[in-house]
């Protein structure tokens, strides 16, 4: 007999299916992401670093995950869609939370997925270049 999907009813549920997608998109390694964790100089930021905006639909804290429904990524001509980032563990996810509207910056990686550098809260819904750089190294202050 073909019983027709539930529902998702709860947020532990879909944070579960959410680390579970995510992961599977993730790198196991940290290799790449651990040359990462340092400042970036302008010549980097142009040529390895790519800002979007988008709204949080789920963390991971203990994975070091997070879900955005984000608008198009121009620089990677990438267009609007829902999906997981490992983040970096130098970004402070302290104040982030489901909900909010963030921008964040993506870091070039040799393979594998682009990782989270960057994020900050945001209002805007369209991408202020260099908006999280200008915050202190957790870049979580609201705009």
């Amino acid at each position: 007999m073909n019983r027709p999907l539930k529902p998702i009813r709860s947020l532990t549920t879909a944070l579960v299916l959410f680390a579970g997608t995510a992961s599977a998109q993730m790198p196991d390694d940290k290799t790449d992401h651990d040359r990462m964790d340092m400042p970036a100089s302008a010549d980097m930021r142009t040529s390895q670093m790519f800002e979007g905006v988008g709204n949080v639909v789920a963390i991971d804290l203990e994975n070091r995950k997070i879900g955005l429904d984000h608008g198009p990524v121009p620089a990677l001509q990438w267009p609007a869609m829902k999906m997981g980032f490992k983040v970096l563990d130098s970004v402070d996810l302290s104040s982030i939370e489901p909900g909010d509207r963030v921008q964040f910056t993506l870091h070039k990686v040799e393979n594998g997925p682009y990782p989270i550098a960057e994020i900050c809260l945001t209002r805007d819904t369209e991408i202020s270049p260099g908006l999280c750089a200008a915050e202190p190294r957790a870049g979580h202050a609201a705009h």
